[in-house]
């Protein structure tokens, strides 16, 4: 049971890991004529300066570095579970 919590864990704190650095935040909406439910007036001037995020580096290694920790894992646990089995056979041969 500890070791599933543990895999879970590990999972849930990737996907944050993964939404907090490789996922860009959310452009804002195109804006339209103010209407009645707008709590401020726009100011156009600011929207001029916007841009989009450049290319980073970073997110392509952390998606590839998470991309690989996914791939791997199962087959790391599956060699783990073989060691164990062989050195409980040795052991238990052994004594």
């Amino acid at each position: 049971m500890l070791f599933v919590l543990i895999i879970l864990t590990i999972w849930v704190l990737l996907n944050i890991l993964f939404v907090l650095i490789v996922v860009p935040p959310r452009k804002p909406r195109p804006q339209t004529a103010a209407t009645t439910l707008s709590p401020a007036p726009i100011d156009r001037s600011q929207r001029e300066n916007e841009q989009d995020e450049p290319f980073s580096v970073r997110h392509v290694i952390v998606s590839v570095a998470m991309g690989a920790f996914f791939v791997l894992v199962p087959p790391l646990l599956a060699l783990r579970d073989a060691v164990i089995r062989l050195l409980s056979r040795s052991r238990r041969d052994g004594n």
